[in-house]
């Protein structure tokens, strides 16, 4: 059977033979040209923001294409309805867009037209966000990641970016929507520069969001719900620019770059979102693959907030408690942030949209009363809400409550575990092959990131697909006293962000305190510049350790000489801690959450059963082995072709003590791609979930081996995650390059401590610390 030709086509009328008279002409309204010329022009007016001006013109389209010869072509009604019914979403009429998407995908399945079937079921996805279920939704994204052609994945970047964000994952979402490909002008669609524009503001830089969010006014008119949008944010962004302080405009290292006002380049911002399909619809007048955006800034709850009082950028000042607080009078500033967060991350939609999360708003004000709350089950899922707890934790401090900030704190880490595939997350048979196939790249010793980046996806699309995970709605008990219990000795401190600064709150057992340390950016910085300083310095004074020294102070003069338990914010990255010269030779173990602390009672075992492993490289790690090898007579030495790695998990099942000997990588993209490379193929993170039991205690004399800890958000990752999470009490790892022959010494004399008796800890503070080496866990 031959070719259906396009209706209008040249092709669609048989040469040589007259036109009856009773047919059409293509320029009436009812001829296939003029209809499909209206559902081409109800498109690019989607693109422009004009959605109700789209609804009417497809409605029309619809209703003059029942019974229309046309509709023998088979993309032409499932494209008008996957179009008609995004933009039935963006206009708030979700019954509508429901029946009309459920029909486009029935069509597009009869019709064995599986591109248009991915198209509505993207637009399905925005359909589910902006009902409020954010988590389907972004199962629906993750799922197509890889199923849309690469050419149509831009789209789908900023819908995923929209529904990581309405969950609290702004990390993430700012991930997703710089996957986006460049346009060969620069420019991008409204929408992606809205999401941009919000994503700035979250992070504190209404500077950029502002030229952002102009770009987006000026090119379109005031009829348009983009043009509505962008006025509304530029109102948020200049109440926000006015509360900031004088000083630089933006933090360094923001992604993106703006130039003049027209001409904005911003990396990955080329799709607008969801899409407004002719893909396949027989239509000259349309472009191929239109799209439009799909969603709308705000809520009608943006009238609760009156803006969101920025962080001042200075220390705050420190009350008779000891505890941080700021110039302001009571605890409006952080719930007027959080209202604007919650504001902020709900998907662009329009006016009439209902409040997404509405336990979050109940939640914050039940933080304005009079009394400061601990997070408990008043708050209900929003104890899992990101901006909720940041609120909590901010009041707590700006009250004087140094304990109840520390309970918030805690939440900090973990509230986003559920919503992040962990080191325990579903596998699929995808994602097994996948992991092999990166084992064999790395075997041949090819550049694998680009399997890094794909196994990572993979591990989001199966979270979600294999059933769409829920924040946990559970009452836990207070984990203060716990704490001062378990610390005997020793402080633990917990480095947090609060208003814009890094705040140190100390707890020891005479109660717990805060401090404030200066502004976060500047904090974090220091650590990144010292990390990245400190394994060529050889312990020799820097001015980055001079400033790490400097901010550390007022905790030092808190905890005295005690050993210290540290839980940092996950944005201050993984340093050497034990190299820090305000730290170095302290005890020091570092943990994600002080209930991690808690919870782990139980004295460490005394390691009997040792297993030693080296790699074929570096060239002194079969030397070290065979050393450590005299220093536990009874150990079970792998080496060469002993070492596959299913003998070496095998070989953890059977020991209280491992350590390894080899290279070590981590990846940027997939911490639990971590390797470490044995003779018959490297060992990965993510292999230690079929370890048949958990060592005590496991030592990674390796480069890199403690990256991937400092996971934002979520449970740890890479080599040390994945054996927490196994069960494993201690690690001892490196987060930076480590010498070679340095760390063959330094093993050495680790190893007669722990023969000695000295604690994990301990051993690693006089022996290890200086080399770049950390302890984690218990």
């Amino acid at each position: 059977m031959p070719p259906t030709p396009q209706p209008g086509s040249p092709s669609s009328r048989p040469r040589g033979r007259p036109v009856h008279r009773s047919a059409r002409s293509a320029s009436e309204p009812g001829s296939g040209h003029a209809l499909l010329r209206r559902v081409a022009h109800g498109v690019r007016l989607a693109q422009h923001g004009r959605f109700e001006d789209t609804v009417c013109l497809l409605t029309d389209a619809r209703t003059r294409l029942r019974g229309h010869p046309i509709t023998a072509s088979a993309p032409v009604v499932p494209g008008v309805l996957a179009n008609l019914g995004l933009a039935q979403i963006l206009c708030g009429r979700y019954g509508p867009a429901d029946d009309d998407l459920r029909e486009a995908r029935a069509l597009a399945q009869a019709r064995r037209l599986p591109l248009m079937d991915l198209v509505v079921r993207q637009n399905q996805g925005c359909l589910a966000l902006h009902r409020g279920d954010a988590v389907s939704a972004i199962g629906t994204f993750v799922d197509l990641r890889h199923r849309l052609p690469a050419d149509r994945r831009d789209a789908l970047h900023v819908d995923l970016a929209e529904a990581l964000l309405a969950e609290g994952l702004v990390e993430e979402a700012a991930t997703a929507l710089h996957e986006g490909s460049w346009s060969d002008d620069g420019a991008a669609a409204p929408a992606a520069l809205l999401v941009e524009a919000k994503l700035r503001l979250l992070d504190g830089s209404p500077t950029r969001a502002i030229e952002l969010i102009r770009c987006v006014r000026r090119a379109n008119g005031a009829g348009s719900l983009w043009h509505r949008l962008a006025v509304r944010l530029e109102h948020m962004a200049h109440r926000a620019a006015r509360a900031r302080p004088s000083g630089p405009a933006d933090p360094l290292g923001a992604p993106g770059t703006a130039g003049n006002a027209d001409t904005l380049v911003t990396p990955g911002l080329l799709a607008s979102t969801s899409t407004l399909d002719t893909t396949d619809m027989p239509s000259p007048a349309s472009p191929h693959g239109a799209v439009a955006p799909s969603a709308a800034a705000g809520t009608p709850g943006a009238a609760e907030s009156d803006g969101p009082a920025e962080a001042t950028g200075t220390p705050g000042m420190v009350g008779a408690s000891g505890t941080c607080v700021t110039d302001a009078a009571d605890a409006a500033g952080p719930l007027e942030r959080a209202g604007d967060a919650l504001v902020l991350r709900a998907p662009l939609a329009a006016p009439e949209a209902p409040v997404r999360d509405r336990a979050a708003h109940r939640a914050r004000r039940a933080l304005a009363g009079g009394t400061v709350h601990a997070p408990g089950a008043w708050a209900g899922p929003a104890a899992a809400d990101p901006h909720v707890v940041r609120a909590g934790l901010e009041r707590a401090l700006l009250h004087g409550d140094a304990a109840t900030a520390l309970e918030w704190a805690d939440l900090g880490r973990t509230w986003a575990a559920p919503l992040v595939p962990g080191p325990h997350a579903p596998r699929s048979a995808a994602l097994t092959a996948l992991t092999e196939r990166y084992r064999a790249a790395l075997a041949r010793g090819t550049d694998p990131r680009v399997g890094a980046r794909r196994w990572e996806s993979e591990r989001w699309r199966a979270l979600y697909v294999s059933g769409p995970p829920a924040r946990p709605h559970r009452t836990s008990v207070p984990v203060v006293p716990a704490l001062m219990d378990r610390l005997a000795g020793r402080a633990f401190v917990h480095l947090v962000r609060a208003s814009g600064d890094l705040v140190a709150i100390v707890t020891t057992s005479a109660g717990v305190r805060a401090r404030p340390l200066g502004p976060f950016r500047r904090a974090a910085r220091a650590l990144a510049r010292f990390t990245h300083e400190a394994p060529n310095t050889h312990g020799a004074p820097t001015p980055a350790g001079d400033a790490v020294h400097g901010l550390l102070a007022p905790v030092l003069s808190l905890v005295g000489d005690r050993a210290l338990v540290v839980a940092a914010d996950p944005a201050l990255g993984d340093p050497p801690w034990g190299m820090l010269p305000a730290l170095c030779g302290r005890t020091l173990s570092l943990v994600p959450t002080a209930r991690f602390w808690a919870e782990r009672t139980a004295p460490p075992p005394t390691p009997r059963r040792v297993l030693l492993v080296a790699g074929t490289e570096p060239a002194g790690a079969g030397a070290e082995v065979a050393d450590l090898a005299g220093l536990h007579p009874a150990a079970r030495v792998l080496t060469g072709a002993r070492t596959r790695p299913e003998d070496v998990l095998a070989g953890f099942g059977r020991a209280d003590l491992v350590h390894l000997a080899a290279h070590g990588r981590v990846p940027d993209d997939a911490p639990l791609l971590a390797s470490v490379e044995l003779p018959q193929g490297p060992l990965l993170a993510c292999d230690l979930r079929d370890a048949p039991a958990a060592p005590a205690v496991v030592t990674l004399s390796t480069c890199w081996s403690g990256r991937g800890f400092a996971t934002a958000p979520g449970l740890p990752s890479g080599f040390v995650g994945a054996l927490l999470a196994r069960g494993t009490r201690t690690v001892v790892a490196s987060p930076v390059p480590v010498e070679d022959a340095a760390t063959g010494t330094a093993m050495r004399a680790f190893h007669r401590a722990l023969v000695a008796g000295t604690p994990v800890p301990e051993a690693v503070a006089l022996h290890l610390g200086r080399s770049g080496f950390c302890c984690f866990g218990a």
